[in-house]
């Protein structure tokens, strides 16, 4: 069959408030997980072209005049809640330019409301959790023509017009019998990120889910717990990444370092066999200590991201993160020995947050001394615990996300906790956490002695610019 997987033109996401230059510094990366969807269905011998639309600023209806070429038997959209008003136009452009293609959505959205997504006519099937092992399945029976799709697990679907879901199958258990993305499929070379010096950037998982329980995050939905390639398959991939030219691997996994023998196995792989990649993690502070990052830094990783959250214990606790401060300053304090880059993130407005709660933490950010902070507004996210627990307190008064997505428009901006502060109050200590944080001349000198070409001194001149002359978008 003909398949075409599309990462639609992201014009009309849900907004979230922050920085104006935030955008600019944004990763322009692959779409890994259509990646993985494309090799498994040339592994079953089906033709898949894969568009991203984003990468190249095609428009619907620019889209739809590609399609209008190639007629595809079937087209592929990841989605997510704050994607969903592109993902729908995207569609919307599939069927006119093509109506006997099916279109198959798949991604958190699908997961969080099925029923509200097969409302939508352009909508054909959905696929619940993991596609890698059911998307081919699916491919199989439509091009043996079948009308019975009850076998194919995952999948929701029209059977003579009565929607049907089919039981979800467990989580796959062994990663490593999947094929590596298919990044010959679009033009790799275009992929960028802010902060990697390198031309060519590869991302990569090394594993899936998460064991850890934070209130804010959605992972039951998507991660089945945590699930780790053996260190042997992510070398390989590495490996494979390198003889394609790339230079830098920003790995996606919601946390690298869970596992520290894995890790330890992974970095002993990489220096055998002396691999020309750097490449970056996300990172838990409880997990990391001096002997895995020095082994980590002898491999080639460059760049920790380290999701803290909090600089007060109280809020860490809401949160139900499972740090210590001490454990913060430390690690922060051993990467900078070690000349690693450091990304720290933050949250403002919490449940219960006082404003002197958040000057102690943006106090706390200065004080660790990352290379870069982002500082996000606390926006309670569909399927978290987060979320039920605004509902159950009445924080937020209506479930708006599930009628967001019963009704999908743009200009639709996230709410904010408001219990203590009120969200022009957050906004306002928002902007003020930016420019206190970035405006001091001891952390230009910090970002100065680390730059190393005229190119990357004029893109951070020019995004340090727009965020301190700018304002927080509301």
């Amino acid at each position: 069959m003909k398949v075409l997987l599309i990462n639609p033109l992201f014009e009309n996401l849900v907004e979230v408030p922050g920085p104006e230059a935030i955008p600019e510094l944004a990763n322009v990366a692959p779409p890994l997980g259509l990646l993985y969807l494309a090799a498994g269905a040339e592994r079953r011998s089906h033709t898949v072209e894969v568009l991203d639309a984003n990468l190249e600023g095609l428009s619907p209806e620019q889209t739809a005049e590609r399609i209008a070429q190639s007629r595809p038997d079937v087209v592929g959209i990841t989605t997510t809640t704050f994607s969903l008003v592109d993902v729908l136009l995207a569609a919307r452009a599939v069927k006119r330019a093509s109506p006997a293609s099916r279109i198959v959505l798949g991604g958190p959205h699908t997961a969080l409301y099925p029923d509200e997504t097969m409302t939508f006519p352009e909508v054909d099937f959905l696929i619940l959790g993991e596609g890698d092992l059911v998307f081919p399945q699916l491919l199989e029976a439509l091009a043996a023509d079948s009308t019975d799709l009850s076998a194919v697990p995952n999948l929701v679907w029209r059977d003579n017009g009565r929607v049907r879901k089919n039981p979800v199958a467990p989580f796959i258990s062994d990663l490593d019998s999947l094929p590596f993305p298919a990044r010959h499929l679009v033009p790799f070379e275009r992929y960028r990120s802010y902060v990697t010096r390198e031309a060519r950037l590869a991302t990569m998982m090394s594993s899936r889910g998460c064991p850890y329980k934070c209130t804010f995050c959605n992972h039951q939905h998507m991660g089945g717990g945590f699930r780790p390639r053996s260190p042997q398959s992510v070398v390989a991939e590495m490996e494979e990444c390198a003889r394609m030219g790339f230079r830098e691997i920003m790995f996606y996994d919601d946390t690298f370092t869970i596992q520290r023998k894995r890790v330890l196995d992974i970095c002993d792989l990489v220096i055998a066999r002396r691999l020309p990649v750097k490449w970056d993690i996300r990172a838990r502070v409880n997990t990391l200590d001096e002997e895995v990052l020095d082994r980590l830094v002898e491999a080639g990783c460059v760049r920790l991201r380290i999701g803290v959250e909090s600089g007060t214990p109280e809020i860490l606790k809401i949160l139900n993160k499972g740090i210590r401060l001490e454990d913060v300053a430390r690690v922060f304090a051993l990467a900078r020995q070690r000349g690693m880059t450091t990304f720290a993130y933050f949250m403002i407005g919490n449940p219960t947050e006082t404003r002197e709660q958040i000057e102690r933490t943006v106090e706390f950010a200065k004080a660790i001394r990352p290379d870069f902070v982002e500082f996000s507004p606390t926006h309670p996210c569909p399927g978290t615990e987060l979320y039920e627990m605004a509902l159950a307190q009445g924080v937020i008064r209506e479930d708006y996300w599930r009628e967001f997505a019963r009704n999908p428009r743009p200009g639709v901006k996230v709410k904010l906790w408001e219990d203590v502060l009120t969200r022009d109050e957050i906004l306002h200590l928002l902007d003020w956490a930016f420019k206190s944080f970035y405006s001091r001349p001891s952390y230009m000198l910090q970002r100065l002695s680390k730059i190393r070409s005229m190119s990357e001194l004029y893109r951070q001149a020019r995004a340090g610019m727009k965020l301190l002359l700018g304002s927080v978008q509301k």
